[in-house]
């Protein structure tokens, strides 16, 4: 928990246990909900409103984006 916290407000890439990526989102919050499964992030993409929980037990590893990449993009 301590170490999603640490993302919160940067831009990462999210590799999901089953093999499947998320590609450049914003991590907005990171909360241990005890009624909705445990720890999640929530993390917006860019052009996206509503952000998407991911819980951390679904997450393998995730990789911090250049923040000069982000602003170029």
């Amino acid at each position: 928990m301590n170490m999603a916290r640490t993302l919160v407000g940067k831009n990462v890439n999210v590799y999901l246990k089953d093999g499947s990526v998320i590609l450049n989102v914003k991590v907005v919050t990171a909360r241990s909900e005890k009624g909705n499964g445990g720890p999640n992030i929530s993390c917006r993409a860019l052009r996206q409103k509503k952000p998407l929980k991911i819980r951390l037990k679904e997450i393998a590893w995730t990789e911090q984006l250049n923040p000069y990449f982000a602003e170029r993009a």
